[in-house]
């Protein structure tokens, strides 16, 4: 049973790794295309929901941070780069609540992925 336990464990948890590493670099390939267009944020909110979906994980385990670092202070200059940090949380299969708090015991995963902002606006 113990055996069982850790193949489930460490399925979900491989899962969530996957998908936020998928998530991270997607949303950051899109956002370097065009950092600053409020369409271009949520189509790449939307392709996190989704890769997140595609492993079975619920959105409310999922956090998303974007950070863009550049010389002159705006993510659409040349050189820019653009960052997607994706947090996915997972609770551990059929454990118990033991300390009285409100979550189950878990584990977060994190992915990072960063894109350059080129000069036409295309990621390489």
């Amino acid at each position: 049973m113990p055996l069982a336990y850790l193949m489930l464990t460490l399925s979900a948890l491989q899962g969530a790794s996957i998908a936020g590493e998928s998530a991270a670099r997607s949303a950051a390939r899109l956002l370097a295309a065009d950092p600053e267009s409020a369409e271009t944020q949520a189509i790449a909110e939307e392709t996190i929901e989704l890769a997140a979906a595609d492993h079975g994980i619920e959105p409310h385990a999922v956090a998303q941070e974007v950070r863009c670092s550049s010389p002159d202070g705006h993510c659409a200059t040349p050189g820019a780069v653009v960052s997607v940090t994706v947090t996915i949380t997972v609770h551990l299969p059929f454990a118990p609540n033991l300390t009285g708090g409100a979550a189950a015991p878990s584990i977060p995963t994190t992915a990072t992925s960063s894109f350059t902002v080129t000069r036409f606006g295309l990621s390489t």
